[in-house]
């Protein structure tokens, strides 16, 4: 059964450019290492603040209705642009074995003349069984 890392990264909108480049690298070495896939979403600035929830006469039903987004779940600060990122694995024991040797593979570090690209510390992480897929 598939197993999924998956991610909320609030990124500074400059360096979006460069948080595609530092990700299209370590994919590659994710998916040599046996990931099935490596996505990452960008939100829709459009939606970012939360007045187009695609529910919308979900939330008029609920009385205080007090719905986060996404900005809000990854506490994205101003002139940041939230990231939703996954991997998939074959299953949580194909993770278990190959996730060490991917992060030990030196391409998935931090290059030397690389500027940090998001706080680390304000990435959310967990990790996710398959429940539907249609």
């Amino acid at each position: 059964m598939s197993y999924f890392d998956c991610y909320l990264i609030p990124v500074p909108t400059d360096k979006l450019n460069a948080y595609r480049s530092f990700s299209e690298r370590i994919a590659k070495v994710y998916r040599e290492y046996g990931a099935a896939s490596v996505i990452d979403c960008i939100l829709d600035a459009r939606t970012a603040d939360g007045t187009q929830f695609h529910a919308e006469g979900a939330r008029s039903q609920v009385e205080d209705a007090q719905l986060r987004d996404f900005n809000a779940a990854a506490a994205a600060k101003e002139g940041e642009t939230v990231i939703l990122s996954w991997t998939e694995w074959p299953s949580k024991s194909s993770r278990d074995e190959l996730l060490p040797r991917v992060l030990a593979d030196p391409r998935v570090q931090p290059q030397d003349d690389e500027d940090m690209i998001f706080e680390g510390s304000r990435l959310v992480a967990g990790g996710f069984f398959k429940l539907l897929e249609t």
